[in-house]
């Protein structure tokens, strides 16, 4: 002892009490701080007792303090038989609920040290406190060395491995086998064999931990061979805590196969995402239909998988289930490859689940109106509305659409035939377009038609925008068409068009309603191009005016500078824009005189026909009359029914 008592008296040491000490706090892991400090000891050698238990109170008000009863544990009363570990958890057991927990993470814990008895020799470890809690004393260490019945060490050492507290273990001396003294420890395996745990009993006083290699060896010896955890078997035994046992090894757990699946490439479940704010909800564009091209992946088969096989500690095997296959359930549109694993589109259409069977449809049918229920319809098909198309909505179509009831203020395009059963009410804004097909309707008011090939009205034309690439066609019992501007590229065939009223009737015909449009289009750039450019040189004569009288700011010479560049962009714009309408203008020049206009019953004066460049004002009532111009000149002749639509026209006489 002679080495422990020459280091204790290297230091001064705390008063001490025989009696209890009365401490106030606002917590009893404050209360203990304060008692360790006033006493000179650990705080895991403090016994204590709450005399009273203090609140919190209510924003501080009826706030009460703890009184604690603290007492340090004797020496005497440390040691007796116990070992050094099972000292510790007495000595701590009731404390541990409220200051364990609060010390892991309080940013001023104080440092901490450790004994450590291995083959290799005697250990000390010295951890640095955080922030501002207290460094470990050497009256500490030496304390705990006394306790553990550490004799012979060179307590220089020791002095400086607590002034370093650098956390690395030094050795203080060689170990001192003593089977009585040292740790020892046993095996058990689980009923399932799948773990594998060791129950230790810590040494007493200065007598040696188990190491990594006892541990191994022991797991070996008992016959584990499987997933022995070496890390986890390190990292318990270096914290020196035998409370509970360790899991020192598991086995491998068996992995079930996983049942084949279909892993679906595009959308087949319809349904719509609400936002917490349903105001925010655009119920025309939900997006209902999924459509697909030629040959788009559709589906792909996750194949099963035959699982795992396990292995337990004692490397046993442990048996797996392999998971089930399935089939692609596919219906008409699609190609299934031949290894089932793929399933492509057969043509373009929209995907729809039959019976469990994906499938491609080439025709969406919309079961009544298009309204908020069925939102905005977008299909690389064709479409059947079996009801109304409602205001503001929009249908769009690679194929054919039929609207069986009627189209009000909405946009309908597609690249085939536009079939609308009960007409169209447009208001001004509806459009209906056809970039490749006709356009079929029972009357059309207010509204923009325009069709790639021809216009089919049975009834009324009346007070629209029409244009077609070949024929309008108005020709029923009460068919006419009167106000608007309908163009066409050969003709314009009517029962009666025009109105007593006079209502103003322009007819256009002899060139493609494209061309005019572009036409158009070139000349509202032309003259929007040319109003700039004047109001740009306004701009930029005042700033030359101002910069002979004063000098410019730095703000408007950048902006001279802009004019004149946007100034010299516009006249090169204005110029391209002045070449292509001359080419069009050419080009119009050069096409053949034809085109025709016809009203089988009446023509109404006040009706302005344009064939080409050349404009004819209807001045008298006509009937039974055709209209085209030769070499210029205005030609009337009897009505002609339209070329392939004879026998139309002859059946609606028949009926008559």
């Amino acid at each position: 002892m002679s080495n422990l008592k020459d280091l204790l008296r290297t230091f001064e040491s705390g008063d001490s009490t025989d009696g209890d000490l009365e401490v106030y706090a606002d917590s009893v892991r404050q209360g203990l701080q304060m008692a360790a400090k006033e006493l000179g000891v650990d705080i895991s050698l403090l016994d204590y007792e709450v005399l009273e238990r203090g609140k919190s109170g209510l924003f501080g008000i009826g706030r009460l303090p703890f009184k604690l009863a603290v007492r340090a544990v004797h020496e005497d009363a440390a040691i007796g038989s116990l070992g050094l570990n099972e000292l510790d958890s007495k000595l701590t057991a009731s404390i541990k609920s409220e200051i364990v927990e609060l010390e892991r993470e309080d940013p001023n814990a104080p440092g901490s040290f450790k004994v450590r008895v291995t083959k290799s020799g005697i250990w000390l470890i010295v951890s640095p406190s955080k922030g501002s809690g207290r460094q470990v004393q050497i009256s500490e260490v030496a304390q705990r060395l006394d306790q553990l019945h550490v004799k012979d060490f060179d307590q220089e050492l020791v002095k400086k491995t607590v002034r370093d507290h650098s956390g690395r273990p030094v050795r203080l001396g060689d170990w001192i086998p003593n089977i009585e003294n040292d740790g020892t420890m046993y095996v058990e395996i689980s009923d399932d064999q799948m773990r594998a745990l060791v129950h230790f009993e810590p040494p007493r006083f200065s007598g040696r931990h188990m190491e990594l290699d006892d541990v191994v060896q022991s797991l070996k010896n008992s016959g584990i061979v499987v997933g022995i955890d070496e890390e986890a078997i390190s990292k318990y035994l270096d914290a020196m805590n035998y409370v509970q046992p360790l899991v020192a090894a598991r086995g491998v757990q068996a992995r079930y196969g996983t049942d084949a699946y279909v892993e679906y490439k595009v959308r087949i479940e319809k349904h719509i995402e609400f936002d917490n704010d349903e105001a925010s909800v655009d119920f025309k564009d939900l997006n209902l239909i999924e459509n697909v091209v030629i040959g788009q992946l559709l589906a792909v088969k996750v194949p099963a998988t035959k699982g795992v096989e396990g292995r337990t500690v004692t490397n046993q095997v442990t048996q797996v289930k392999p998971g089930k296959d399935i089939a692609i359930k596919h219906g008409p549109g699609t190609i299934l490859s031949d290894d089932g694993i793929e399933l492509t589109a057969e043509r373009n259409g929209q995907v729809v689940m039959k019976v469990d069977q994906i499938c491609v449809d080439e025709v969406y049918v919309v079961q009544g109106d298009v309204n908020n229920t069925t939102g905005n319809i977008t299909m690389l098909g064709s479409v059947l509305v079996t009801g109304n198309v409602l205001d503001e909505f929009i249908v769009k179509a690679s194929g054919n659409i039929e609207v069986r009831g009627s189209v009000q203020k909405a946009v309908l395009e597609a690249e085939g035939d536009i079939i609308v059963r009960q007409g169209i009410n447009g208001r001004d804004e509806g459009r209906i377009e056809t970039t490749g097909g006709s356009v079929y309707a029972k009357f059309v008011q207010r509204a923009n038609v325009i069709a790639e090939k021809n216009i089919f009205v049975t009834e009324e034309l009346l007070l629209s925008n029409a244009d077609a690439g070949n024929l309008i066609l108005c020709n029923g019992k009460r068919a006419q068409i009167v106000g608007g501007l309908v163009r066409a590229g050969d003709e314009v065939n009517a029962r009666m068009i025009g109105s007593e009223s006079n209502t103003k009737t322009v007819v256009c015909v002899g060139v493609n309603p494209k061309i005019l449009q572009q036409m158009s289009n070139l000349e509202k750039n032309y003259t929007d191009t040319t109003d700039e450019l004047e109001k740009i040189d306004l701009d930029i004569s005042t700033l030359e005016s101002r910069q002979r009288t004063t000098r410019l700011t730095d703000e408007q010479k950048e902006r001279y500078a802009s004019l004149k560049e946007r100034k010299e962009k516009l006249s090169k714009r204005k110029e391209e824009i002045s070449l292509e309408m001359q080419e069009l203008k050419d080009y119009l020049e050069v096409i053949e005189q034809k085109g025709r206009v016809c009203a089988e019953k009446k023509l109404f004066p006040g009706v302005e026909i344009v064939i080409k460049n050349n404009k004819l004002r209807v001045q008298d009532m006509y009937s039974d009359v055709s209209i085209t111009l030769k070499n210029n000149d205005w030609a009337f002749g009897a009505y002609i029914p339209p070329e392939g639509f004879e026998d139309m026209i002859t059946s609606r006489k028949r009926r008559r």
